[in-house]
């Protein structure tokens, strides 16, 4: 009997420490540790947020206010142009007219710019009056992201004429070397931009080549 007692009162003490310590551990933590943890100024949490930081540097774009989307509008004239076996097995001289277009930045590749250009070129091969549409992808740097003002770039595509000299090819192997500077987000998403460029094309279908400087202007948007 004096032994069961005895068992009874060890298993008593025994509950109530086990209860005690897990009031103790149930009861929230106060104090300047507890708040520096739950408003983050603790060690681990400075590390976190320098860590986050971190991840977002490495992918941060210039956001500004125009954003990191590019068309520009263009608007020129050749500067100065030859063809060769283009109506005949003549050179002619300043055939070249005007030459005006759209360019719509579609994707970025590596550290180039990939863009979409349709230029509308106009010549004038003696009595006739030739009118090409050109397609290419024109690959620039530096990126338009960057905001650096001045770029270079290069781009080859097919030309499809809408008004062509009789018997000649219909379609072209068109190239362009480019070089200009552009101003964006000079009025929220407006700015401007001037390029000359090399256009060149050549006959698929026939003989015949163009050679052409030409030099445009106009607006470039961003969004």
């Amino acid at each position: 009997m004096k032994n069961w007692k005895a068992m009874m009162a060890i298993a008593l003490v025994g509950l109530s420490l086990s209860l005690s310590a897990q009031a103790q551990k149930s009861q929230p933590v106060v104090g300047k540790k507890a708040a520096d943890k739950y408003f983050g100024r603790g060690p681990a949490a400075a590390v976190d947020v320098t860590d986050s930081d971190r991840e977002d540097s490495s992918d941060r774009r210039f956001t500004g206010v125009g954003g990191d989307e590019m068309m520009m509008l263009s608007l020129g004239t050749f500067l100065n142009s030859s063809s060769y076996n283009w109506k005949g097995s003549d050179k002619r001289e300043d055939i070249g007219r005007l030459s005006y277009g759209v360019t719509y930045l579609f994707d970025r590749w590596s550290k180039l710019d990939t863009n979409l250009r349709m230029d509308f070129n106009d010549y004038k091969v003696g009595d006739d009056r030739a009118l090409k549409l050109s397609i290419m992808p024109l690959w620039t740097f530096p990126a338009m992201d960057t905001r650096f003002p001045i770029y270079f770039g290069f781009g080859m595509g097919l030309g499809v004429f809408f008004q062509q000299v009789p018997e000649e090819s219909n379609l072209s192997f068109d190239y362009q070397l480019v070089a200009g500077v552009r101003f964006m987000d000079l009025f929220q998403n407006f700015g401007f931009f001037s390029e000359i460029a090399l256009k060149n094309h050549l006959h698929l279908l026939s003989d015949g080549q163009f050679n052409g400087t030409a030099l445009t202007a106009g607006a470039v948007f961003t969004f």
